[in-house]
């Protein structure tokens, strides 16, 4: 595999840090600012959604109605790039881990008040006036494990708010 150049590596790291501590701080409106207008997504490993192509306001949109009151941490490593064609498009991989707490309410002492993912996501990426920006997302799940029916994004947790 080659070596990508650090003047594609360092920007694609970079959008890749600030796209999920969207997540983690819930900016929507930052997060729209990673995607192309148009993304193509793939969640059906872990359950969720079969692949499709929406608006990049609508994956924001899904993705803001799914997380819920859950305190998070995402985190990703093992970063690759790879440019592609004509050096306007590239395909980052990485591993990811993350971290789900339920901190807002009290739950049963029975409940586990987090619900944890690790696996792999495939990003396909453009870019655009000098700018790289998210054109497709592929989560690859390895395992999941907690309380499912915390997280909405679950298929366990879209049972248990009515939701399937």
């Amino acid at each position: 595999m080659n070596t990508v150049d650090p003047d594609v590596f360092v920007p694609v790291n970079d959008l890749l840090c600030r796209f999920f501590h969207c997540f983690d701080r819930r900016d929507w409106p930052a997060m729209t600012e990673c995607l192309m207008p148009e993304v193509t997504v793939d969640y059906a490993s872990s359950g969720r959604e079969p692949p499709s192509t929406m608006p990049g306001e609508a994956f924001v949109r899904r993705r803001r109605e799914a997380v819920d009151t859950l305190t998070k941490q995402h985190g990703f490593s093992n970063l690759r790039v790879t440019r592609e064609g004509d050096g306007h498009a590239a395909i980052a991989s990485c591993h990811y881990l993350i971290l789900r707490f339920e901190l807002s309410r009290e739950l049963a002492a029975e409940e586990e008040n987090f619900f944890h993912s690790c696996g792999s996501y495939e990003f396909q990426l453009r870019q655009v006036r000098g700018e790289w920006k998210i054109a497709g997302i592929k989560q690859q799940a390895l395992q999941s494990w907690g309380n499912s029916s915390l997280h909405a994004g679950s298929a366990q947790g879209q049972k248990s708010q009515g939701k399937e």
